[in-house]
């Protein structure tokens, strides 16, 4: 006979397991609520005198909130009278930084009591100002003056103000020579090398869902390549990708310990790893006519409790005492003074200036893309990107490589090869989604069960074939 029924502690038990089962439903909302910042402040303790407080939600690293916590405070305690202590938030990349921002501003519409959102590239910038969330900033005009409107293609500052390119971000590959050549294997020149099937396990990419960097490498794959074939490089790539990290900062970083020969990176991440490994064991490049250069912006978000100052801020970052932060080597007079920024400035012909004291290697206008970027597509399609690469490549990142393992050694003509390779859906089909479909919940989470199903049993398919 079942124990449990003659167990006269089996009804408490199972009251008790009800009880915490209700519980836990209860907190599901809870558990899956963006999760609350990590507040970094007092970096300008060393003032002495007043100051005021200014709070920036960022995606940057540490060393960029540093830097201009202390050289913002010294210049608005010479120009405005007093100093400032800048409250950062940090709730991970890009994505992370979106969500928390929507989450607040639907909590609370007509602020949320931060004042800037700094980084994250371009996109999000878009999608604030078409959402509402951001509010017009004056800038000095001899300041705009010194900028450019475009850059190939690409806006670098909101016609009306509503957000201004911060400072330039490449997009490219990082390599670490000495693991490629142990594998006798050349360095990759454009993204397609990336998906060659020599590479298999030696690639490294972030999670375009939290890092903004990595969701643009991605994008411009698509847009340089052209979507079907696109797709294909997306694929063969991702199946020779290691594991998908995190963060886009990971990738640099395991490339130069050799846990992998070369990965997708943004330029500031990239750098870092050259200055430190040094240039004869460290490469990063942009694709030559397969990458675009795009303005990482700033904006002031609306309701912002300290709008004066902010106005202050996001001027400063734009002036040439700004722009010196990211440029100059640290050390040199102007410059940051702990850490090596290493960001591509937004005023042409400015790093040219400074000449062995410019920490940055290349002139970003006078690189020529080989391809218009529209940005608008981009945006449009950004949250779709992201939930169609996590459902497609991430979530069944291991079926995805053991396939791609099967018929990587097999021709691009061979049945099997092409049905690895073929793009999950058309691009007109995902930018109707983007448009009609993704503002829509419950409808986003079905179709994004569906391709994830689907995906899974293409691989499957092949692993057995």
């Amino acid at each position: 006979m079942d124990e449990g029924i003659n167990n006269p502690l089996a009804p408490k038990a199972l009251r008790l397991f009800l009880i915490l089962a209700f519980l836990f439903v209860l907190a599901l909302p809870f558990l899956y609520h963006p999760a609350p910042p990590v507040k970094e402040a007092g970096l300008t303790k060393a003032v002495v005198g007043p100051t005021r407080k200014l709070v920036i939600i960022t995606p940057h690293w540490e060393g960029i909130r540093r830097e201009f916590s202390r050289a913002f405070a010294a210049w608005s305690e010479k120009n405005l009278g007093y100093a400032t202590d800048i409250e950062w938030l940090d709730v991970g990349g890009t994505s992370d930084a979106m969500r928390y921002v929507r989450s607040e501003f639907k909590r609370v519409p007509q602020g949320i009591n931060v004042d800037i959102f700094f980084g994250g590239g371009v996109d999000p910038y878009l999608q604030f100002k078409k959402e509402g969330l951001l509010r017009p900033c004056p800038v000095p005009a001899g300041t705009l003056s010194m900028i450019p409107a475009t850059f190939g293609g690409i806006e670098l500052y909101d016609p009306e103000g509503e957000w201004f390119g911060a400072c330039l971000s490449g997009f490219g590959i990082i390599a670490n020579k000495k693991v490629l050549q142990i594998l006798k294997l050349p360095e990759p020149r454009e993204w397609a090398d990336l998906a060659a099937p020599p590479y298999f396990t030696w690639v490294g990419s972030g999670d375009p869902r939290s890092s903004g960097s990595v969701h643009m490498a991605y994008e411009i794959i698509l847009q340089a390549y052209g979507w079907e074939k696109g797709w294909s490089v997306i694929l063969r790539l991702a199946g020779n990708i290691r594991n998908f990290s995190r963060s886009g900062s990971d990738v640099p970083k395991d490339t130069a310990l050799g846990e992998i020969a070369c990965g997708l990176a943004i330029d500031v991440y990239a750098w870092r790893q050259v200055a430190e490994a040094g240039p004869e064991r460290i490469s990063f490049l942009l694709p030559e006519g397969l990458t675009v250069i795009n303005p990482d912006g700033i904006a002031i978000l609306k309701g912002a409790p300290h709008s004066e100052l902010a106005e202050a801020f996001v001027a400063f970052t734009l002036s040439e005492e700004g722009q010196k932060l990211w440029v100059l080597r640290k050390g040199a007079p102007g410059g940051p003074q702990d850490y090596d920024l290493g960001r591509m400035p937004i005023i042409p012909g400015f790093a040219a200036k400074f000449g062995k004291d410019a920490a940055v290697p290349l002139d970003p206008f006078l690189w020529k893309s080989g391809f218009t970027y529209d940005a608008g597509k981009g945006s449009q399609r950004w949250n779709l990107l992201n939930d169609l690469i996590g459902a497609v490549l991430i979530d069944n990142h291991r079926d995805l490589a053991a396939a791609w393992d099967k018929v990587r050694h097999r021709g691009p003509d061979d049945p099997l090869f092409r049905e690895l390779t073929r793009a999950p859906l058309t691009e007109g089909e995902a930018l109707r989604l983007a448009r009609e479909v993704w503002p829509q919940p419950e409808q986003r989470s079905r179709i994004r069960s569906q391709w994830a199903a689907e995906a899974k049993n293409r691989y499957q398919r092949l692993r057995e074939h």
